[in-house]
């Protein structure tokens, strides 16, 4: 009960009833108080702003994998809040946090990993990140992932020879339109294409990253994803669902 009356009284802005509460569980080894003793300290609810002490508690909650803690150290080494900026730290915490799907974390992980798109490892890592968190509705990841939103055809028309293929046929058929009818159009501006995923089961899925100057665009700037999205339709199948960061 001790949780649900700090968070009653955290809530109310009763600070200091909270901060006693979340103490003694904190004693108990609740990671999730550990986690909020460390935020109280981080935003100075309460008690004098400390982030030595926040980091102290969350490095507590984070031993027990708490998805909270390992988020906000994350924060603190990716935007130098009380200690040096060390962007492989902020990965890790962020990778941790990402373990439990923590919405924000795999926002915050997919930019960073998605910044620098030449290593197809990490861009395919980060792409999966941004599209979790779009999917689970984070506002800024929808925005960054064209396709989210589209609704699939109520009576698609199915291109049964695809259907047919072997999953590296397909594949193959993908990378064919994307290499004759994309990728000149994106050169010509000084971008590029990298197929990330092809995945064929139940729902197809074609998963794609800009590279290049379109690279980091958000879909709302981004022209291309309509005429992506009509001509892989067109050209193989309209069963498909094209995802696009």
């Amino acid at each position: 009960m001790n949780h649900a009356e700090a968070l009653k009284a955290y809530k109310a802005k009763d600070y200091e009833s909270a901060f006693s509460l979340w103490s003694k569980e904190a004693e108990l080894k609740s990671d999730q108080a550990m986690a909020n003793l460390g935020l109280m300290y981080l935003k100075g609810e309460g008690v004098d702003k400390d982030y030595a002490k926040a980091k102290e508690w969350f490095e507590k909650a984070s031993e027990f994998e708490n998805d909270s803690a390992n988020y906000n150290l994350a924060l603190m080494y990716q935007s130098k809040i009380g200690v040096d900026e060390d962007i492989n730290k902020a990965i890790e915490y962020f990778r941790r946090a990402v373990k439990k799907n923590h919405q924000g974390a795999n926002f915050r992980l997919g930019l960073l990993l998605l910044k620098d798109r030449t290593n197809e490892v990490l861009v395919k890592e980060g792409f999966n990140c941004m599209l979790n968190a779009a999917k689970s509705g984070h506002a800024m990841a929808r925005i960054q992932m064209g396709g989210v939103d589209r609704p699939k055809k109520e009576s698609p028309n199915i291109n049964l020879e695809f259907k047919k293929m072997s999953l590296e046929k397909k594949k193959e058929v993908v990378t064919d339109a994307l290499d004759r009818y994309i990728r000149p159009i994106l050169v010509q501006d000084g971008g590029n294409i990298m197929l990330i995923d092809f995945l064929s089961g139940v729902d197809t899925e074609i998963r794609l990253a800009y590279q290049g100057n379109c690279a980091g665009c958000s879909m709302a700037s981004t022209s291309t994803y309509e005429l992506i999205e009509n001509t892989l339709t067109k050209v193989i199948d309209e069963n498909i669902k094209v995802y696009i960061i």
